[in-house]
């Protein structure tokens, strides 16, 4: 049995294995709760992207580069295969720049997003060379350019427009409206003062101009909405005497939660982006392109593995109680969003069931009224597409410590992120004299 998005795991023999090792060994072996990451998984969604774009460069003989997005998951051993693939960094904190740099990531490929860069992020982001800072505001471009000048350096930045386009997913992860945080809007002509602002620096070098509209996209046209207006944007700058060398579409390809719905390809993203772009070949110099994936990257290579612990029947429904919560995984409760869950034994037997952690809050649920093979305590649960927004969002809430976590690979499997003890939880918290 496949499951739609899952290249690398099946059942078989009446158990589930991902990159071959049965689940429940894993589980056994290692322990619940339990994120399991498959490397192989990984180098095919990566490799689906470099496949799909290599037009660009055919075509326009400019740089197409990946820029992972940190902030879905940063676990050292994961960008660090990353940037053994080739891959760059988007980063958007000083700590997430921290990680690029001991992953080894190019310079040249590494961008730095966020609204709110503090002054020795942007040291950090200078020092290390970066390709560019996304500047999202007119305070943070003087920022830039003041820190640039106190170094002794000139800085290369891209400016972050709001084209406001409706991406068409969840208003919590919806970036490119005029009513989001993030950007210069355009319409207002913000956007081209700000640029404006910068052609009379002396610190900053305008290098780019980026977007980013949404994450968990499943239509593709609010990205050919997207490039055309920043195309369009980019035009605008040409008449006014500024080349732009860097164009950054940002990320925002979803994935197949729901293993019933086909959704688009990075086939279908790249065919629509390069085919908008070249409508502007005749109008303004074709620039490198840039993209940040981040969930289509590691989503769909990682699973939560949960033992059940406790079986409850009650008059609405049957809760089934596992050991791991929304502290280990945080999408459900925080966007009622959905992944798949299976028993990792296959049963006879099939039943309704709704799936929770041990948190004391009622929105510490995986799955509401789920078929799946029938479940007993003991049994492992497997949950889908946890790679990305999982470990990167997981808490010490209830005072729990997070999960570890594993890579499954042709070559073993590896421990890459220990379990956190109880020490760990009180290692940084300091009790004042008086309370001794």
């Amino acid at each position: 049995m496949k499951f739609l998005g899952n290249d690398t795991v099946e059942i078989k023999d009446g158990r589930f294995f991902i990159d071959g090792y049965d689940a429940v060994e894993l589980a056994e072996k290692f322990g619940t709760p339990l994120y399991v990451m498959s490397e192989e998984q990984i180098k095919i969604n990566y490799n689906r992207y470099i496949e799909a774009f290599k037009r660009w460069e055919e075509e326009t003989g400019k740089e197409f580069i990946v820029a992972y997005a940190y902030k879905a998951n940063a676990n050292l051993a994961i960008t660090k295969l990353l940037s053994k693939l080739g891959c760059g960094a988007d980063v958007v904190s000083g700590g997430e720049l921290y990680i690029a740099k001991l992953s080894n990531v190019p310079s040249e490929k590494i961008v730095f997003n966020g609204n709110c860069k503090t002054k020795e992020e942007i040291i950090m982001g200078i020092e290390t060379k970066i390709r560019s800072f996304n500047v999202d505001s007119i305070s943070e471009l003087i920022l830039i350019n003041e820190t640039a000048k106190e170094l002794g350096e000139t800085a290369n930045i891209a400016f972050r427009i709001n084209p406001n386009v409706n991406p068409k997913t969840h208003p919590k992860i919806s970036t490119g409206l005029k009513k989001n945080k993030f950007g210069l809007d355009v319409e207002s002509g913000i956007a081209l003062k700000a640029i404006k602002m910068a052609t009379e620096m002396e610190h900053v070098n305008v290098v780019g101009v980026h977007c980013h509209i949404g994450s968990q996209l499943t239509d593709i046209s609010p990205f050919i909405e997207e490039a055309r207006k920043v195309m369009d944007f980019v035009v605008e700058l040409k008449k006014e005497g500024i080349e732009i060398e860097d164009v950054n579409l940002g990320g925002g390809l979803g994935i197949p939660y729901e293993k019933d719905k086909q959704i688009p390809t990075q086939k279908d993203l790249a065919d629509a982006i390069i085919n908008t772009l070249l409508e502007y070949k005749d109008k303004v110099e074709m620039p490198n392109l840039i993209l940040e994936p981040g969930r289509s990257l590691v989503a769909t290579a990682g699973y939560l593995l949960g033992r059940v612990h406790h079986i409850k029947e009650t008059p609405i429904t049957k809760w089934v109680m596992i050991d791991a919560g929304m502290n280990d995984m945080m999408r459900p409760a925080m966007y009622e969003a959905y992944h798949h869950i299976i028993n990792c034994k296959v049963k006879d037997e099939k039943e309704k069931v709704s799936v929770a952690g041990g948190l004391c809050e009622s929105s510490d649920v995986f799955g509401r009224d789920r078929e799946i093979d029938k479940p007993e305590v003991w049994d492992i649960l497997a949950i889908f597409d946890v790679g990305a927004y999982g470990i990167s969002m997981a808490n010490n809430y209830n005072a729990r410590g997070r999960p570890r976590m594993v890579l499954t690979s042709k070559k073993g499997v590896f421990l890459i992120r220990e379990r956190e003890t109880y020490a760990d939880l009180i290692a940084k918290d300091i009790v004042p004299p008086h309370l001794l």
